[in-house]
């Protein structure tokens, strides 16, 4: 191969850079024998880190930064490795900085971050919760076109593996919605946008009762947001006059499930379906009134369904019950969804055929209540409909982050760890929506690497395959070269939907410092 014309002054150029590129090339074959141990996490690290700066944290925790100024570590960088432990490996504090610190690439990380910093972070974190939630919101947006309009809320609980209640104020016994009444917990509310984007969360003692917690929601809301308009969707479980009036009181708007139960009674027709308009095939619509407020029922063919196939699972666990030996009427007595279902007289069991009958013919049908004037029966519904998207934060925010169980102790570090997981939920909500836009899919591949399956793409999923994507150091003479490892098919997706530049094989080469 020529290399044309090279002057005799220029020699020593050529070959620095032919050099330069053998250097590069032998990085790559060695990195293939390089032992794991060698190896430090780099796809979650760079997907997160484009993420925090594109949509307003790390802004805004470099502003909050700027107003500590005693602070003597990198506040931002201890934030971003607490947000990155939640995906990567959702642990322990203590156990971020013993064993996870030192795995992830440095570039990214404070390297020399100490244990009590990261505690302090949590302090700093729940002192400028407000502030944190109020410019994630505002971050590139014009103040002439905000208006959440529609925002959605719901509430779950979260355990603490503790039956303490003198520490604080917050850890409490109440009702538990994962059945743990042997722990104190703490009621989280929390907030997000139709595209299930979080705006913001509310922390409750674990005795609160659910409809206690939407006083002053709409004002909140209209200070933080400065919001023109707001309309609150929630399931039925926090329907209730009470809840309602004081909404209204606030001057809210809402769409709230009803239960129909007795509330039908008083709802006309309420089950005849001959009432109802049919908008397709598989959903009918019937609009009422009930004490001036509009009620929009409808039926709809796959709620008939999951309807009919949860009775049946269940009716098909107490036919087996009845069918064995020693059947023993206190077994259906203790448990709500039997004893629905069954006659108990001198403590015999039986199936209640009538209450099934009756039942079976309410598949399908479902209530809500609103006072919004100006949108139709079926934009109603379609907004009713989108709570879908708090029952995936919830269970993200329990499943892949795990936000609970929660070990801390004070009500200042349990909202510090509370604010974590929001701004680690914000990333994985943005991630998701920007899949949905490119309407990426999972591809899996069998051995014969012929496409088996395709299904919408998950940040859970796509990040067992970013985790695999390392950074590692090669040393060659006396220079380091950091060379990463292949990026697989999902991975690269969602840097794809991110716009992110996909990092050079070898990510930068360093002069080794002799000790």
């Amino acid at each position: 191969m020529s290399l044309g014309k090279v002057d005799d002054n220029r020699i020593q150029e050529t070959i620095a850079v032919l050099q330069k590129f053998v250097d590069q090339v032998s990085a790559i074959n060695i990195a293939k024998d390089v032992d794991v141990k060698d190896a430090y996490i780099l796809g979650p690290v760079l997907v997160l880190d484009k993420v925090m700066e594109q949509y307003g944290i790390y802004p805004t925790l470099q502003h909050i930064a700027q107003q500590h100024p005693k602070l003597s570590y990198n506040f931002p960088k201890a934030v971003f490795s607490l947000i990155l432990s939640r995906f990567v490996q959702p642990v322990s504090k203590l156990s971020l900085y013993d064993h996870w610190m030192d795995k992830f690439y440095p570039d990214k990380v404070d390297t020399n971050l100490a244990l009590h910093h990261i505690y302090r972070s949590l302090d700093i974190l729940a002192d400028e919760k407000e502030s944190i939630e109020n410019n994630l919101y505002h971050y590139s947006k014009d103040l002439f076109t905000l208006s959440v309009d529609v925002v959605l809320y719901d509430l779950t609980t979260l355990r603490f593996e503790s039956t303490r209640t003198d520490l604080d104020t917050l850890r409490r016994f109440g009702y538990s919605k994962e059945k743990r009444n042997d722990c104190t917990q703490v009621v989280l509310g929390l907030l997000t946008d139709q595209e299930g984007i979080p705006l913001c969360f509310e922390v409750h003692p674990g005795n609160t009762f659910e409809g206690h917690t939407l006083k002053g929601i709409v004002n909140k809301m209209r200070e933080k947001f400065q919001v023109r308009r707001f309309i609150f969707v929630a399931d039925r479980g926090l329907f209730s006059e009470e809840n309602i009036e004081e909404l209204k009181k606030e001057g809210g708007e809402f769409i709230v499930g009803l239960r129909l139960g007795k509330k039908a009674q008083n709802i006309k027709d309420a089950y005849d379906i001959k009432q109802y308009r049919w908008v397709s095939e598989s959903l009918a619509i019937y609009e009422t009134t009930l004490k001036d407020e509009r009620v929009i029922l409808f039926w709809s063919a796959a709620r008939a369904e999951r309807d009919r196939k949860t009775r049946e699972e269940i009716l098909e666990k107490i036919r087996q019950k009845l069918s064995g030996k020693n059947v023993k009427a206190k077994d259906f007595i203790t448990n709500e969804n039997y004893k629905k279902y069954v006659h108990i007289k001198e403590s015999k069991v039986e199936l209640n055929e009538e209450l099934i009958k009756e039942e079976s013919a309410k598949d399908g049908f479902f209530g809500i209540i609103t006072n919004v004037k100006d949108a139709t029966a079926l934009e109603i519904i379609m907004h009713y409909k989108q709570l879908w998207h708090i029952e995936d934060a919830f269970g993200e925010i329990k499943g892949t982050l795990r936000a609970r169980p929660v070990f801390h102790w004070t009500d200042k570090r349990i909202i510090g760890h509370l604010v974590v997981c929001f701004l680690s939920y914000f990333c994985e909500a943005v991630i998701t929506r920007e899949l949905r836009k490119k309407q990426e899919k999972l591809v899996t591949k069998s051995i014969e690497k012929k496409v088996v399956k395709q299904r919408s793409l998950t940040v859970p999923m796509a990040l067992k395959e970013l985790s695999s994507v390392l950074a590692i150091p090669v040393r060659i003479g006396k220079k380091r070269i950091w060379v990463r490892t292949d990026i697989r098919e999902n991975a690269l997706k969602v840097m794809k939907a991110l716009n992110m530049k996909i990092p050079p094989k070898i990510l930068k080469i360093e002069e080794e410092i002799e000790k």
